[in-house]
């Protein structure tokens, strides 16, 4: 005994053959006068009986397969979603446990530089300091022995050590604003990322998003129309519409 196939086709021949001559007829139809736009007409009502004979030959076909279609893949979805959610949830906690890695890692770097620049600025205020000190030492023996000059009765010699003295003052002072604004420079503190690599492990992406603090203060640049709004207003009234900036319109399908 022979073995009758599974799934037998309806004989299709007849209809495809209908079906592409109708096509070809619409696709050489002009609509030129009263006499055409009748043709096109009967033309147009034939084509809707050809759907409907397209639609009542291939649609059991399509529902048989559609309907297996459906069953293999919920079977199929009944395992792989699961499996999907599984993945995803691992990947977020390795993801959120690499954000955080991140983050001390970024939090230990700005420590170490903040040791760096506070070593720095130690060090600038040790030289500040120690031009100070010099600044008040040479001061003090110039003054000092102008003093003893002038009462020595030499006003001369006076005169000048007093002037070395401001001489000595202006100088210094002038050493220490370079050395007070002079920019503090430190290496960049760049340490290595603690999380393992794994070869095939899962990629994460960091995608940056904007949210809308205060619409009111939004250039009009950013700001999209609603146009299910505008439609709808000329739906409703068509020629007479009325919106700044904007015009009704036809269209037919």
């Amino acid at each position: 005994m022979t073995a009758q196939p599974a799934l037998q086709l309806v004989e299709t021949t007849p209809v495809e053959e209908k079906a592409l001559t109708i096509v070809d007829q619409a696709k050489a139809v002009k609509v030129t006068d009263a006499q055409t736009y009748t043709a096109a007409g009967g033309l147009w009502k034939a084509i809707g009986d050809m759907i409907k004979e397209v639609e009542a030959t291939f649609g059991p076909i399509c529902d048989g397969a559609h309907k297996a279609w459906k069953t293999a893949v919920a079977k199929r979805d009944g395992f792989l979603n699961p499996l999907k959610d599984a993945q995803k949830s691992v990947k977020g906690l390795m993801s959120a446990y690499d954000a955080e890695q991140d983050r001390l890692r970024r939090d230990e770097q700005a420590r170490l530089e903040a040791i760096q620049r506070a070593e720095e600025e130690k060090k600038r205020q040790e030289e500040l300091a120690r031009i100070a000190a010099e600044k008040k030492a040479e001061e003090d023996r110039l003054l000092q022995a102008a003093t003893e000059a002038e009462a020595s009765g030499d006003k001369e010699t006076a005169d000048q050590l007093a002037a070395a003295a401001v001489q000595v003052e202006t100088e210094k002072k002038e050493e220490m604003a370079a050395v007070q604004t002079e920019p503090i420079h430190t290496a960049p503190v760049v340490l290595a990322k603690t999380t393992p690599k794994l070869q095939g492990g899962p990629v994460y992406r960091t995608i940056w998003k904007a949210r809308i603090v205060n619409e009111a203060i939004i250039p009009r640049t950013y700001l999209v129309p609603d146009m299910v709004k505008i439609n709808g207003v000329a739906r409703s009234l068509k020629g007479q519409t009325n919106i700044p900036g904007v015009t009704a319109y036809e269209e037919r399908c």
